[in-house]
């Protein structure tokens, strides 16, 4: 059996970055140290961050949630979002990647 969300390509999503996982790899950086949109934050992303946007890919056990993004924190800001390797994916469309847990909640089919 295949772990994913039932979504697939080109829906558009909520993202909402809920907490660090239980060991991550990059802890998440505070709101006054991260920079939207800089390849140069060291952190992972501020817990709360949240994003609306269309999956460009299925979000699977192994994979990543690979986002076009259209807006960041309610501010309309478009870019591609990509998170670390999904380790898990529960109940209530959370997923659990190498640095965070995520809720994913389904805004619209795209059509």
């Amino acid at each position: 059996m295949k772990h994913a969300l039932p979504y697939p390509p080109g829906v558009i999503v909520q993202i909402t970055k809920l907490s660090a996982c239980k060991s991550p790899v990059s802890e998440p950086s505070s709101w006054e140290d991260w920079i939207p949109g800089s390849r140069n934050n060291s952190a992972s992303l501020p817990v709360n961050y949240e994003l609306r946007g269309a999956l460009l890919e299925e979000v699977v056990v192994g994979g990543s949630i690979f986002v076009f993004r259209t807006s960041r924190n309610g501010v309309a800001a478009d870019g591609f979002f990509k998170s670390t390797t999904i380790v898990g994916i529960s109940k209530g469309s959370l997923v659990e990647t190498f640095n965070s847990v995520y809720k994913i909640r389904l805004l619209s089919r795209g059509d």
